[in-house]
């Protein structure tokens, strides 16, 4: 039986999964033109870790404005396309579990957890990541997390998207014994034939629970925002962008 470690790192090498990523690299923009804003608000230092970067969409606009970057992914796919795209920063091959035994005594100004990358494992997991990004930041952590709140009475059954060339199809199951949401995403082509298709699962976290999570690895929450935007989280927003400092 595949290991969810390997279900995880099977998602992320997935053609389909990295086209999705490229289509939406304009986004990254949206990210660095936020992270710029909060260096300036908070006085902080331009050395940023990207964790996971992915195809580098956020790094690549953050080198753009003169920050010096680092990213890492455990997707060889998804470094080989941020090392093509962004050449001025630097990747490299790791887990988000555990950056101090691959960074070593490195310390990041900003350290930016983004677009909703917790959950793929378990609990017990994510804390891990959560005392991971600590260890590796001496200024502000930035944790981006869609809202178990908003999902739950908001997510359809069934989703469509276009994301050229293929139609994706995501049917979607919420059980809530487990705050997990379990998914079957297909693709289709113009003519409406499957040609590919991912299954996964991913744990949603209310705002207290991130909160307490946050506090136990030894944060202490400066702000907790919608997005990547300046607006307060209220309760109905689709994200939450928990802003956490190590002093």
């Amino acid at each position: 039986m595949e290991t969810r470690n390997e279900t995880v790192l099977r998602i992320f090498e997935s053609d389909f999964y990295i086209n999705e990523m490229v289509k939406v690299w304009e986004e990254g923009k949206k990210w660095a033109d936020w992270i710029a804003e909060l260096t300036n608000r908070y006085g902080l230092g331009k050395r940023v870790l990207d964790v996971p970067c992915g195809v580098g969409r956020v790094s690549s606009y953050l080198v753009s404005q003169k920050f010096e970057v680092t990213g890492v992914d455990i997707s060889d796919r998804m470094l080989e396309i941020a090392k093509r795209n962004v050449p001025n920063a630097r990747f490299i091959k790791g887990d988000m579990r555990k950056l101090s035994e691959i960074l070593g005594n490195e310390k990041y100004d900003i350290v930016v957890n983004l677009f909703n990358s917790l959950g793929y494992y378990n609990e017990e997991d994510d804390m891990d990541i959560l005392f991971s990004i600590k260890s590796v930041t001496k200024g502000m952590a930035v944790l981006n997390l869609d809202n178990r709140d908003y999902v739950i009475f908001n997510m359809p059954e069934i989703r469509y998207s276009y994301v050229p060339p293929y139609m994706v199809v995501d049917t979607s199951r919420f059980e809530p014994t487990t705050s997990r949401v379990e998914v079957i995403r297909k693709y289709l082509d113009s003519k409406g034939n499957e040609v590919g298709s991912l299954e996964y699962s991913q744990r949603y976290y209310s705002l207290h629970e991130v909160v307490k999570m946050a506090k136990r690895a030894g944060f202490r929450v400066v702000d907790v925002l919608s997005g990547y935007s300046w607006k307060p989280f209220e309760i109905g927003d689709p994200q939450m962008t928990l802003v956490l400092s190590t002093s």
